[in-house]
């Protein structure tokens, strides 16, 4: 798989580097000379240009890349316009852009993009499930009442048993995985004893997510 990543501000820059840790090709491009070397010796590829020109994004033979990001937040103008560049004029069939405002997002559906993220929204829908809660660490919506959340399990949990713990009966929440480090176990066994550093990902309404409190 390769990836074409355009704008190499905070997002852009965190974005390469998790692709390339994980394996993937990424080209990145910024205009912006001191970000272009930050990144190269992460990078398969980086190049330095402005891609709001129509010439050099031509000379990036972006066809060759499975996803192309339009990871430029600060200057909206720019970012549509590059997106509008990148689905109406090269045809490329997958096009993922952020957005920083809900205008943008907007544009950015307008102009073609496959799909619009806005880290800053989710970052705020995320904080407003997990905010005072002292276990619940990641939290994604399933739609108005309904979430997965990240739990870390409480210390004064290990080697109890998944059975004891009575999740569905006592608290309304599916366990959908145990997290163990690199190991990630789907619908654990319940006799699955619960060791140091354990994280869930478990499923339900979001209010009791919210107040859920681990024995």
């Amino acid at each position: 798989m390769a990836v074409a990543v355009l704008g190499l501000g905070r997002f852009g820059s965190r974005l390469v580097q998790e692709l390339s840790h994980t394996g993937i090709d990424v080209l990145a491009v910024d205009r912006d000379s001191e970000r272009v070397n930050e990144i190269a010796d992460i990078a398969f590829l980086a190049a330095e240009g402005d891609v709001s020109d129509f010439e050099f994004i031509q000379s990036l033979s972006l066809n060759d890349y499975e996803s192309v990001v339009v990871a430029i937040g600060s200057n909206i103008a720019a970012s549509v316009l590059v997106t509008l560049t990148l689905k109406r004029r090269l045809s490329l069939p997958y096009v993922v852009a952020k957005a920083s405002t809900h205008d943008h997002a907007v544009a950015l559906e307008l102009a073609g993009a496959d799909i619009v993220i806005s880290p800053e929204q989710e970052a705020a829908v995320r904080l407003a499930h997990t905010l005072g809660s002292r276990h619940v660490g990641d939290y994604l919506s399933l739609g108005p009442s309904y979430g997965v959340a990240k739990i870390r399990v409480p210390d004064r949990l290990v080697g109890r048993p998944l059975s004891a713990l009575d999740l569905l009966d006592k608290y309304r929440v599916f366990l959908l995985a145990r997290i163990r480090g690199d190991s990630v176990s789907f619908n654990p066994n319940v006799d699955e004893l619960v060791q140091p550093g354990d994280e869930w990902l478990i499923a339900g309404r979001d209010e009791q997510l919210r107040r859920m409190e681990l024995p």
